[in-house]
């Protein structure tokens, strides 16, 4: 009771300001939340009508298809009363069953295939439960209807179509019908009488998991479906045939509409518990100034949850990481992580692996010029002819923009390829049909094998893209399988493999820096080391062109080591010259760490240059950090003092658990994520999941790779630490970074 009076107490101490107040607030708050919630109904039923109009669409394409490649049956029984006429000069009854017989046994739903002469049915395919066919005169049939499409087939070379109605033997059917000439005088006619369920079945129409409810009309008479729909708001599609019309009409069915209302309920009870919640932080902050110690108390174990909630999200985020958003297909980390493991597998099975690379002929042309909507529509029909496709374990992937990948193991011979590879090919012969539109859409396919073609994943991916593009400069539209003439760099390979130890010895190797730019203040903080190879003859080579042989060779150890002397004695250099100092950034590879003294010879190189450690920063891939065997080396460099950072973050396998325990200061955002801004929304929740987690952790985190307003407005927007990319510095010479230090 007197906790009761306390708290009418406090109530009534409210000054009526503060109440007048608080009513304002919830009155346009209020209004506002109404708003939103009509705007997001009105959103979500516009996405589902569009929806509806999308899968109306390829019903009634579908169904048009199986109306036609029936009634096309009437050309060719045409076509065999004409020769057999032409050299025979008589039909022969059982010519004509035998004949009939490859087209009934083949295609379901035909009632039968009729030749009537002078109008008069004389041969009747099959026989068996339309014998009360035999001797119709179509010129003087009881039903007027026949009579009148008889007398209009006589006068026209057009097929004519009759139905749907009830036939003479029963049941509901379409009947097309042509008249033959012959010495330039009528002779008669030949008919197909074809079901209209199993038309209806091969267009998938029985079909209930479509999200709409739909009804079908030909001719005025509804054949499936409820036939209110026409006369209701419903989205129509009409379905020209030769001799008359057919429609469908559809809306969203219950269940998408009560996903709408359900959506909706959430919506607002999310908006009006916010809602509650501000109006009572509202009155608390206006009637209260203290109580600090619970407000703390409340927090912590606020940030606990919340915690709890990011780990949890994180884990959500790293699962649906595995799918591409626009066509539900593997999405490109699935399919790298995915062909590692084939390619062990089948390395240990002795199988082999066909990697199919596919690249869409012309299809930039048509994003570009119908708009990013049209583009993800075809991408999404190229992904679900793919999924179709009737191989046993094979895992189909889009790798990005307009590429996809086939992995199939078990290959047996080259030849089960080429039939793969042309099945493949043909699944993108017959037009795509966007919003009643028919757009022609072919693909250029390379094909490489393991263990034939290459031993690893890399080395694979790069033979199935040479074959690929040699398919395009072929004239697009075709496969090619990889071999040895596709790659032109293959000798100069094998040259600069003969010429590493030469350049070592020579001292042919200089670093180029490129400025890593702090985001809040924008000033260069840091320098990323990155080296070049001056050939004597053919210039600058790319590190791209050798540094994958350097680590075969294990030439990398000596070249690593040359690079940091390099390095500290410019640092050096421009202390000396009065400029301020500076971190710089280089990388290590495994080879290096492999080395048992390796933190002793870091050390002995960066104190023979009389240079503070923590001028220095140490990259590694994600793998290495991973391996237990490098965490002492790892530890004691950062004990001597130098910052440890991972490199490419992202694209391996390094658990968030695993990653607290590691001795790191800083995370680099891989450039294949950076890349995705503004064009992948998976690729921009990764990221920002990266940095949350790097928050958490007290992690520096670097994006590399930023080229773009847009990229970089994004990191920004969500705290990112540092920039590193061409929208500030290309890599540049030392000479030109002094410029930028001074």
């Amino acid at each position: 009771m007197f906790n009761a009076v306390s708290i009418t107490e406090r109530f009534a101490a409210v000054p009526p300001r503060i109440w007048l107040t608080l009513a304002c607030v919830t009155l346009i708050l209020g209004s506002l939340v109404h708003y939103l919630t009509d705007s997001y109904r009105d959103n979500l039923i516009r996405e589902i009508n569009r929806d509806t109009a999308y899968e109306l669409s390829a019903n009634a394409s579908a169904l048009a298809t199986a109306i036609q490649s029936r009634l096309l049956l009437t050309n060719g029984i045409k076509a065999f009363v004409i020769n057999e006429l032409t050299h025979t000069g008589a039909l022969s009854d059982s010519r004509f069953h035998t004949f009939a017989d490859n087209f009934t046994g083949r295609i379901p739903g035909i009632r039968n295939l009729s030749i009537y002469p002078n109008g008069i049915a004389r041969f009747v395919h099959p026989l068996t439960g339309n014998e009360n066919i035999l001797g119709l005169d179509l010129f003087h049939s009881e039903d007027a209807e026949i009579r009148r499409n008889a007398e209009r087939t006589k006068l026209t070379d057009d097929m004519t179509i009759l139905g749907p109605r009830e036939l003479t033997q029963g049941g509901l059917g379409l009947l097309s019908r042509q008249a033959i000439e012959h010495n330039g005088k009528f002779w008669g006619f030949v008919s197909v009488v074809l079901d209209i369920n199993p038309i209806l079945q091969e267009a998938d129409l029985f079909n209930g998991d479509k999200g709409i409810n739909f009804s079908v009309r030909g001719n005025s008479l509804v054949l499936m479906g409820d036939p209110n729909l026409f006369e209701e708001s419903a989205i129509i599609r009409k379905i020209e045939l030769s001799d008359g019309e057919w429609e469908m009409a559809a809306v969203p069915n219950r269940e998408r509409l009560e996903s709408v209302a359900s959506k909706i309920r959430i919506f607002r009870t999310v908006c009006l518990g916010s809602l509650v919640l501000l109006i009572y932080f509202l009155y608390a902050q206006m009637t209260q100034k203290a109580r600090l110690q619970q407000i703390v108390k409340e927090r912590t174990h606020n940030l606990e949850i919340a915690n709890k909630k990011l780990e949890s999200t994180f884990d959500e985020l790293t699962a649906a990481a595995y799918r591409d958003a626009v066509t539900g297909l593997y999405n490109r980390t699935y399919f790298n992580e995915q062909l590692v493991h084939k390619i062990e597998s089948g390395r240990l099975a002795g199988e082999t692996l066909a990697l199919l690379y596919l690249d869409l002929d012309h299809f930039k042309m048509i994003n570009d010029s119908l708009g990013h909507i049209h583009g993800d529509m075809m991408l999404k029909e190229a992904g679900r002819r793919l999924a179709e496709l009737p191989f046993p374990e094979v895992e189909i992937s889009r790798i990005g923009g307009d590429e996809f990948t086939i992995m199939i193991p078990r290959i047996e011979s080259m030849e089960q390829v080429r039939q793969l590879a042309h099945q493949v090919r043909e699944l993108f012969q017959s037009p795509f049909v966007i919003r009643d539109t028919e757009h022609f859409m072919t693909t250029s396919i390379g094909v490489a094998l393991f263990p034939l073609h290459a031993q690893d994943s890399a080395s694979l991916i790069r033979n199935a893209d040479l074959a690929m593009y040699r398919a395009k400069d072929e004239g697009k539209n075709q496969f090619r399988i990889y071999d040895v003439s596709l790659n032109p760099n293959a000798e100069e390979a094998m040259e600069i493999k003969s010429s590493l130890r030469v350049a070592l010895a020579k001292d042919e190797f200089t670093v180029y820096y490129q400025p890593q730019i702090e985001v809040e203040s924008g000033r260069v903080v840091g320098l990323e080391a990155l080296i070049r190879w001056v050939h004597p003859t053919k210039g600058i080579i790319a590190p791209n062109n050798f540094i994958p042989i350097a680590e075969e060779t294990g030439l990398i150890v000596p070249i690593g080591e040359r690079m940091l002397q390099i390095v500290c004695a410019q640092s050096r250099a421009w202390l000396d010259a009065g400029l301020p100092p500076i971190r710089i950034a280089v990388n290590l590879s495994a080879r290096q760490f492999a080395q048992k003294d390796l933190p002793e010879r870091i050390g002995a190189i960066v104190g023979e240059h009389g240079l503070d450690p923590q001028s220095i920063e140490l990259e590694i891939t994600e793998n290495m950090a991973m391996k237990e065997d490098m965490q002492p080396a790892l530890h004691t460099l950062r004990d001597m003092g130098f910052t440890i950072s991972i490199d490419d973050f992202g694209t391996q396998y390094s658990s968030l658990n695993y990653l607290k325990l590691l001795p790191v200061d800083k995370i680099k955002i891989d450039r294949s994520f950076v890349s995705g801004i503004a064009r992948d929304r998976k690729d921009e929740a990764i990221i920002v999941a990266m940095l949350l987690i790097a928050s958490r952790l007290n992690l520096t985190v670097i994006a590399e790779g930023v080229e773009t307003s847009e990229q970089l407005a994004f990191l920004q927007e969500n705290n990112c630490h540092e920039i590193q990319g061409f929208i500030f510095h290309k890599p540049q010479p030392a000479d030109q970074i002094a410029r930028l230090l001074a």
